[in-house]
């Protein structure tokens, strides 16, 4: 056996344990999240493409969500807010209207996912409320047939500190029954 192939075998195995701990890692943070943190739900902005197919990775998205729970289950302003921030995907933030709108075109204009990153929205945005654009990791195995639908809502548990902890969590299973009700409502229409 030659050098190169005992540095490749170092190497592989270097890459496998550094694997091995982010995973650790990543489910640590987790747990840490779901037990922790508050349960609620976010409004989806925009996910990786990935997650609206079948698949197996877990993937980053974008949720707008408050603390203010009221303001929070207001599903029409939540929705209309997430429309709005997705439309100022790719506008030039130097040709925005208004300095909100710039502020909120830049950020959407970077797609790295970054932990714990929360930018508050500009109030002239949110009509006075608190709201936040969030980063946060989905996890299919909380997702209906490990894939995202067409559905705004997403539960997740956010622990809310100097450096948000974010997720998607399971639904409860007063929530599926609620949900199947509002489909099978859907149904009748």
């Amino acid at each position: 056996m030659g050098i190169g192939w005992i540095i490749g075998i170092v190497v592989g195995v270097l890459v496998i344990a550094g694997i091995v701990y982010l995973v650790i890692l990543d489910s640590k943070k987790k747990s840490r999240a779901l037990e922790e943190g508050e349960l609620t739900h976010g409004w989806l902005v925009q996910a990786n493409d990935g997650l609206f197919e079948d698949g197996f990775m877990d993937l980053p998205g974008l949720v707008v969500v408050s603390p203010d729970r009221e303001t929070n289950d207001d599903e029409d302003f939540m929705t209309e807010l997430a429309d709005q921030i997705m439309e100022l995907k790719g506008e030039d933030p130097d040709e925005c209207d208004d300095k909100g709108e710039a502020k909120i075109a830049k950020w959407m204009a970077d797609e790295t996912y970054v932990e714990g990153r929360r930018d508050k929205l500009p109030k002239s945005f949110t009509d006075g409320k608190t709201v936040y654009l969030v980063h946060i990791m989905i996890y299919r195995d909380h997702l209906p047939g490990k894939r995202l639908g067409p559905r705004r809502k997403i539960p997740c548990a956010i622990i809310w500190d100097e450096k948000s902890l974010v997720c998607t969590r399971p639904r409860s299973k007063e929530e599926l029954r609620k949900r199947d009700a509002e489909l099978d409502e859907d149904d009748d229409d």
